[in-house]
């Protein structure tokens, strides 16, 4: 009774640290996350049991990186994670099974419950071991214009991993396009192939924190470190980006890439942005990040988020989504992959209770909250633009125009720090923005930025102010 009141309050403590770190998401969190519990915490994985009628799907799909990085907080180290149902047994007991899991269906007597369907499966211990979500594969993952050649090449690293054709793949896109999406696929069809295949996927921040774990516990955990992560055969890293934050942690990133790739092992690593464009990332790993192939994905047109959103809706079995509501979600969220099954999830959930078809106006009111977010997120260069001759009381003309002056460079330095990290425009699109300055210009201005907020706390928190007001 007492561990199950010691892991009570740990879980309590871990949602807790969602909500905050997420800003007060408490419907998503209360709804999703809340009917989980926490069963077990190793040191290495935490287990949690969900109800029979919880959509685990959309929990891995939406919450998964989430709950593994307020756990990283909480716990002070890094975990893996896995859902296990808690199913009624005779007498009102529970036990603990392990199933696949599909779309809503309904129960033995015709009621709507989006649930998933039971299989006898085994235990998918590989994707366990190597931090793999086993859902997420080449077959659902929908390719296009918008994203073909980065499929063809994480399908060539896959297909022909002793070959090693690219090594390391660099993957890069904005959030939500799939870039997560495809490393899983790359390690699921690599542990297809070959079940022995020591394959192991995490992002950059859960790299840092068990670095930093380990120089905490000493010498031995150091070694414990190298040796976990220098022993496998691929090693899939999501986020690079943020490796940029500590030079330690890149000093060892450092090693560790060398004796992967020096031992003929297989590298695939993704981030926001090309390696090139990284602020603050040392150099040497910046010319080792594009040494392989690097690939982008982008957003998809309009054609092919229509595709997605029917192959959810047969995923999930759904009758009920027209395509009106098809179509008035494929042109209203056209920035993130990610949103935009999040919300045709939603939507599919709803008609699963009410067993009818939604009108445009209704599908409209319960994802009202996404659109939002979607119209929000479309600040423009001239939008910053403004707000930084506004907070500084100078003239439009004199951001984009020729003078030099540390009155006029620190502001213009800062709206192209803020252009890079709140608008989806590139570097030339920013530098032609500010009169017509290189992308080299901006990514200098983006580092000098990010350089003095660390020792600056009136800038950090000027920052700080102007992020908020942008988002």
């Amino acid at each position: 009774m007492e561990r199950e009141e010691q892991l009570s309050r740990l879980w309590s403590d871990i949602v807790g640290e969602m909500k905050r770190l997420d800003g007060g998401d408490s419907f998503g969190i209360d709804n999703y996350i809340g009917p989980l519990s926490l069963k077990e915490d190793d040191g290495t994985t935490l287990v949690l049991t969900y109800p029979e009628n919880t959509l685990v799907d959309w929990v891995e799909l939406n919450y998964q990186d989430r709950i593994l990085f307020a756990a990283t907080k909480v716990l002070k180290g890094a975990r893996t994670l896995r859902f296990e149902p808690r199913v009624a047994a005779p007498g009102g007991a529970t036990t603990e099974t392990t199933v696949e899991l599909h779309g809503p269906v309904e129960d033995a007597a015709g009621a709507p419950a989006p649930r998933p369907q039971r299989k006898a499966a085994a235990p998918r211990k590989k994707a366990l071991v190597s931090g793999l979500n086993a859902t997420q594969t080449f077959d659902n993952f929908v390719c296009g214009g918008s994203n073909d050649f980065a499929v063809a090449a994480a399908k060539a690293c896959a297909a022909r991993l002793e070959e090693r054709p690219y090594n390391p793949l660099f993957i890069y896109g904005g959030p939500g396009l799939g870039k997560t999406h495809l490393l899983y696929a790359i390690g699921n069809a690599i542990l297809a192939a070959n079940e022995k295949a020591k394959v192991l996927y995490l992002t950059s921040e859960v790299f840092a924190n068990d670095y930093i774990e380990a120089i905490a516990n000493g010498s031995r955990a150091v070694t414990e470190f190298r040796r976990k992560y220098r022993k496998v055969d691929v090693l899939l890293i999501d986020d690079v980006q943020f490796l940029s934050r500590g030079p330690r942690t890149q000093e060892e990133f450092f090693h560790t890439f060398n004796a992967l790739f020096e031992s003929g092992k297989q590298i695939v690593l993704t981030a926001d942005c090309p390696a090139s464009e990284i602020t603050n990332l040392e150099p040497r790993l910046s010319s080792r990040f594009q040494q392989g192939l690097t690939v982008s994905v982008h957003t998809p047109d309009l054609e092919m988020r229509t595709a997605i959103l029917r192959k959810v809706c047969k995923e999930w079995k759904s009758e009920f989504i027209t395509d009106e509501v098809i179509n008035f979600l494929a042109r209203s969220i056209t920035r993130s992959v990610r949103q935009l099954v999040g919300a045709c999830v939603r939507l599919v959930t709803f008609t699963a209770f009410s067993r009818r078809c939604l009108t445009v106006a209704e599908a409209r009111q319960y994802i009202a909250d996404i659109v939002r977010e979607e119209k929000g997120s479309k600040v423009t260069v001239a939008d910053i633009q403004q707000m930084i001759a506004n907070e500084f009381n100078m003239r439009l003309a004199e951001l984009t125009g020729p003078r030099r002056t540390a009155a006029v460079v620190q502001p213009r330095q800062l709206a192209m720090y803020l252009a890079r990290k709140h608008t989806a425009s590139s570097l030339q699109e920013i530098g032609a923005a500010f009169g017509g300055r290189s992308h080299a210009t901006v990514l200098n201005a983006a580092r000098k930025v990010e350089a003095n907020l660390a020792r600056d706390p009136k800038l950090a928190e000027l920052v700080k102010k102007l992020s908020a007001e942008l988002a």
